[in-house]
């Protein structure tokens, strides 16, 4: 089954194919949430595709299977552009990290946006998601999908600025959007609970970028010292502000450290 992806061109000034950019999103989310914000950014120098993960959006939800990890990041391979820069945001910020590593030679340049090498804790990586949260999450879906999403998408922006205002505003336009079957979404929080690309991160040999949020309910921007250590190479960079759905709530902070990066790299 393919992934349903959007894709925007872009030409230069001799009609020449612009860059790749694909973007990832993130858990119980879909590619028309920053599309937008992609377009609008990123279109008049790259062009853009933006690829909805299994059963999210207009994607097919995979079977359920042992092996979701390689299932997912063989799905995403299968409609990633030949050469491309990649950014994934928060469970595709997870998922990129290991498609750049099993597939360096088509990954340009890597952007991780609020996201962490490891979602959940464990012994010596405690500022991440308690694995608990992410149970409960898990126990509550099965009572009830529709309450345990729109909690999950007002706790994204809990601490920005104006975070009424941006609830209602994401909560409005994820109303508008094909709601994810419960196994896309099981498979999405397995995901979240037990990858760990922390002794792996050395191995990119891309140019990396690290763009955090200062005040991300979810990856606290103390994260970084523990990047430091595991990829000493990458860029980390914090956008002032910035919850863990920037995009939304910094728009113009979120893009900018990323179009100086793409340019750099």
């Amino acid at each position: 089954m393919k992934l349903n992806s959007i894709v925007i061109p872009s030409f230069d000034e001799n009609l020449q194919p612009n860059p790749n950019l694909t973007l990832i999103h993130g858990w119980a989310a879909e590619s028309r949430v920053w599309e937008e914000w992609a377009t609008t950014k990123f279109a008049k120098d790259y062009t853009l595709t933006l690829i909805d993960l299994p059963g999210f959006g207009d994607s097919p939800a995979l079977p359920k299977s042992e092996n979701i990890e390689a299932d997912w990041i063989q799905a995403i391979v299968d409609v990633l552009p030949e050469k491309t820069h990649l950014l994934g945001w928060s469970l595709g910020g997870l998922l990129v990290q290991q498609v750049a590593l099993q597939y360096p030679n088509r990954v340009q340049s890597l952007i991780c946006l609020a996201t962490t090498p490891r979602f959940t804790q464990n012994d010596g990586w405690q500022r991440s998601v308690s694995p608990q949260i992410i149970g409960d999450f898990m126990k509550a879906m099965s009572i009830e999908v529709g309450g345990v999403l729109k909690k999950f998408w007002r706790l994204q922006l809990q601490g920005s600025d104006n975070s009424r205002a941006l609830m209602k505003a994401l909560g409005e336009h994820m109303s508008n959007r094909k709601r994810p079957g419960l196994v896309a979404l099981n498979q999405g929080l397995t995901l979240l609970k037990d990858m760990d690309n922390r002794s792996q991160l050395t191995q990119l040999t891309m140019p990396t970028l690290w763009l955090l949020g200062e005040r991300d309910p979810l990856i606290p921007q103390e994260i970084r010292e523990n990047l430091h250590e595991l990829q000493p190479k990458a860029h980390i960079q914090v956008i002032p502000g910035g919850s863990h759905i920037p995009f939304f709530s910094q728009p113009n902070e979120t893009a900018e450290p990323i179009l100086q990066f793409l340019k750099q790299a």
